[in-house]
């Protein structure tokens, strides 16, 4: 599993580096970032995936499997990037970081990242056991905050090139940091989806059972 994750990063590696030396007109570390970024923000997402791909097609089961191994992967990338925004702009993330603390995009970035240190910590399959099934399985469903954190980190940080681009968007690429965030956008709407039935199912369940009561 381990190397199916790997061979999967790989390859949204290679196409969204493709894509940044296209968008920044050549080789630089904030295209190198903006594509380890993408690959992060893709395999987390395919992790959170995972769940609704098993609750709504039941053939696929046998792949929640992949989840853990998807996820870790991606916070590894998304734990490389964080260090690389260290070398981008050290004067905002490293020098004056105590300064900037207070920044929606320092809190939600920082605050995202922990919450999935958190969730990397708990992968383990003592963390089961140590917090029960039921607990365990909702400290992993926090990653979607974190996961939208990321997405209005994004918001916030090009927030201008996203308006700049709309502006005139046949004549060039969207920026990297939009399409991954709708992406997220359609993956945590994934997860809507299957609290939405859970509900519907809860909300017919007693509607079924008067009825049947009443026909008796």
């Amino acid at each position: 599993m381990w190397r199916a994750s790997l061979i999967i990063a790989t390859v949204f590696f290679i196409i969204f580096f493709g894509y940044t030396f296209k968008f920044y007109g050549g080789l630089s570390l904030l295209a190198t970032s903006q594509a380890v970024s993408g690959t992060a923000t893709i395999m987390l997402g395919l992790s959170f995936a995972m769940s609704g791909i098993g609750y709504w097609w039941d053939f696929l089961d046998s792949k929640v499997a992949y989840r853990k191994y998807l996820g870790l992967t991606g916070f590894w990338l998304a734990l490389l990037y964080a260090i690389m925004l260290i070398f981008i702009n050290p004067d905002r993330y490293f020098y004056n970081l105590a300064d900037n603390l207070g920044t929606m995009d320092v809190l939600f970035g920082i605050g995202s990242m922990i919450i999935f240190v958190f969730m990397a910590m708990i992968s383990r399959t003592w963390a089961i056991q140590a917090m029960g099934a039921a607990n365990w399985r909702y400290g992993l469903r926090i990653g979607y905050l974190a996961y939208a954190m990321l997405v209005a980190r994004a918001a916030i940080v090009d927030h201008s090139i996203w308006a700049e681009w709309w502006q005139v968007p046949l004549d060039s690429l969207p920026p990297v940091s939009l399409l991954i965030s709708v992406f997220a956008v359609v993956i945590i709407g994934f997860r809507g989806s299957i609290f939405l039935s859970k509900l519907n199912k809860k909300g017919i369940t007693p509607n079924t059972n008067r009825t049947n009561q009443e026909s008796r």
